[in-house]
């Protein structure tokens, strides 16, 4: 009897734990279906910007803090104040972390290092483009003079980096704008 308790327990707890990683997982692709579809300009607007389960996240919301992907559960630190801006050369964008005056997205001045959040300068404007599915947009660096944005695991063991590189239509280069209902 005591076998059969035990045996009945473990089947309850294994499928309390699928039930819950189910919603779980519901809970991210109900939450991706709300991207902005890339049929026209990206416009000005407050947004989570994710790849595939994970979002844009500030180590800190303080300058000079470097910018990774963490699992996306739609926190502050993950919304995005995304400016366009129209010029003769065309549409570009500034991204900064939303309701700061002097939190920028920007590419590390060495390439081989993740983003950081800063003040407004020249290395704080990108090209948001269309990617290759219909939800998917390419952002990309106009300090590095056109790569695109692509998550980069670094370590298994460390928050996943981001880096610039010539745009390949793979998921790493594959970004999802969510807009963050304000």
């Amino acid at each position: 009897m005591k076998t059969l308790r035990i045996t009945l327990w473990m089947a309850l707890t294994l499928a309390i734990s699928a039930c819950s990683q189910m919603r779980s997982i519901g809970q991210s692709t109900s939450s991706t279906a709300n991207a902005l579809d890339n049929t026209a300009p990206l416009p000005t607007g407050t947004y989570f910007i994710v790849n595939g389960s994970s979002a844009l996240t500030p180590w800190q919301p303080t300058v000079g803090q470097n910018v990774f992907l963490q699992s996306f559960n739609g926190s502050g630190t993950q919304k995005w104040d995304v400016t366009q801006n129209k010029t003769k050369k065309g549409i570009s964008y500034t991204i900064k972390v939303a309701g700061s005056d002097n939190l920028y997205f920007q590419p590390f001045p060495v390439k081989d290092h993740t983003p950081m959040v800063g003040s407004p300068g020249n290395n704080s404007s990108y090209r948001i483009v269309a990617g290759p599915g219909p939800k998917q947009w390419y952002i990309k660096s106009l300090f590095y003079n056109g790569d695109a944005m692509h998550s980069f695991v670094f370590s298994p063991n460390l928050p996943t980096e981001i880096r610039f590189d010539a745009a390949q239509a793979t998921d790493k280069f594959s970004w999802k704008f969510i807009p963050a209902g304000e």
